[in-house]
């Protein structure tokens, strides 16, 4: 598990589509014939499992973070398989409308048990949905179980590029390789003439996150029933397949 590649699919701030990313990417990889697996560790928001079908409607009483491995009685947390992608969520453990509310150290811990207690089988990639933001520990817990790239998803919005551009301050200073990042919901195309419309009054080029080095892989239109096609993601699939070797 030490060695599996890990595409960590972050941002800066929520709202900006990041988990729908993740999943395309995920979803992609696997039809692409990668042994692929899904990691949702935004811990306040699970939002993986509803995105794939999967729902839980039993409310948990508790939820145990101590181990899932219990001195190698207990095989772990099993991934759930949907079309060939493998998925483990803290929304497994939980009902879907069901909050479960941890402190910074206890949400590493159920990242760290997440990528490393679950039966991920012969899986050579994971792609993780983190939470938004990005912490020194959450990076910490990544490094540990395997090589990460990191792909960073923006909106064209000013204060999304800010916030980002933070998150990569943080990436750079314990040397995460940044793949590269995402504009998603850019524009609207029109289903019947095809004009595109900008969405959001775009950020300055000299405060995007793009004007300090990251590189542009896609820019995704806004799609009202949240489809990311194939070939929107066909230059992050290209830089991810790189990553993975």
């Amino acid at each position: 598990m030490g060695e599996t590649p890990i595409i960590a699919v972050a941002s800066g701030k929520g709202g900006v589509g990041k988990t729908s990313v993740a999943v395309a990417l995920g979803r992609q990889l696997a039809r692409a014939g990668r042994r692929a697996g899904l990691v949702d560790a935004d811990i306040a928001g699970p939002d993986v499992p509803r995105m794939l079908g999967i729902r839980r409607d039993a409310p948990a009483r508790t939820v145990t973070l101590a181990s899932w491995n219990r001195g190698g009685r207990d095989p772990g947390l099993e991934a759930v398989e949907v079309d060939g992608l493998k998925v483990a969520s803290a929304g497994f453990l939980v009902a879907g409308n069901q909050g479960l509310a941890l402190g910074t150290d206890l949400a590493d811990l159920m990242l760290g048990r997440l990528l490393k207690e679950t039966d991920w089988g012969d899986v050579e990639v994971l792609v993780v949905d983190l939470p938004p933001g990005i912490s020194f520990t959450q990076q910490g817990v990544l490094a540990g179980a395997g090589r990460v790239g990191t792909i960073l998803v923006v909106t064209p919005a000013e204060v999304s590029h800010l916030d980002t551009g933070r998150a990569l301050s943080v990436l750079r200073s314990v040397r995460t390789p940044v793949l590269g990042g995402v504009e998603n919901m850019a524009y609207f195309a029109c289903p019947h003439c095809g004009e595109q419309t900008d969405l959001h009054t775009p950020a300055p080029a000299d405060r995007t996150i793009w004007a300090d080095g990251v590189k542009r892989l896609a820019r995704l239109p806004f799609r009202p029933d949240g489809v990311i096609e194939q070939a929107d993601l066909a230059p992050v699939l290209a830089t991810v397949d790189a990553h993975i070797g």
